[in-house]
């Protein structure tokens, strides 16, 4: 069977760590744009209001070839970095948390996610107040721009079913 691909690995890191993050009861963006418009691969928001990114690394070139993570650090409370079980673990910064996604093939010879867990918490640098109001406000607006583009066309029937009722 042949190896899956960065991106086939990287999807599947992503699938699991985005299932974690559910499962702690956070709430999820993918490819978040922060501020300074960059994009968090993955953000979460906790139930207390805490913002966690996530930086998916698919391997060892990937994670060296794009070293822009740290401009991440002051839009968030805990940076991790996510990784499935080949990476070179010791490459990547204490600074950081670590979450692991077990992969295997899946359909087709693609890499799937088995199983996913924190392995290294983060260190907690909570964000100033004006900071963590800025980004729970553009976490709100990404996240009903994302669902109103979904919404969308079943909100057109809607509306124009209810116009031919009237």
């Amino acid at each position: 069977m042949s190896r899956p691909t960065a991106p086939q690995i990287q999807s599947a890191v992503r699938t699991g760590a985005s299932q974690m993050c559910r499962l702690h009861g956070w709430a999820v963006l993918h490819e978040f744009i922060l501020p300074g418009r960059r994009r968090a691969d993955i953000m979460a928001l906790t139930p207390k209001g805490h913002f966690i990114c996530i930086e998916i690394k698919s391997g060892l070139p990937d994670f060296r070839a794009d070293q822009k993570w740290q401009e991440y650090l002051p839009w968030c409370d805990q940076m991790y970095f996510a990784v499935n079980q080949d990476f070179p673990q010791a490459v990547l910064p204490d600074t950081t948390g670590l979450i692991m996604a077990a992969t295997g093939h899946g359909v087709e010879g693609a890499a799937a996610c088995i199983d996913c867990a924190i392995l290294r918490p983060s260190p907690n640098v909570p964000l100033p107040p004006a900071r963590r109001r800025q980004l729970t406000l553009q976490f709100a607006m990404q996240a009903a721009e994302r669902l109103g583009r979904v919404e969308m066309p079943q909100v057109e029937h809607a509306v124009k079913t209810a116009l031919r009722v009237e």
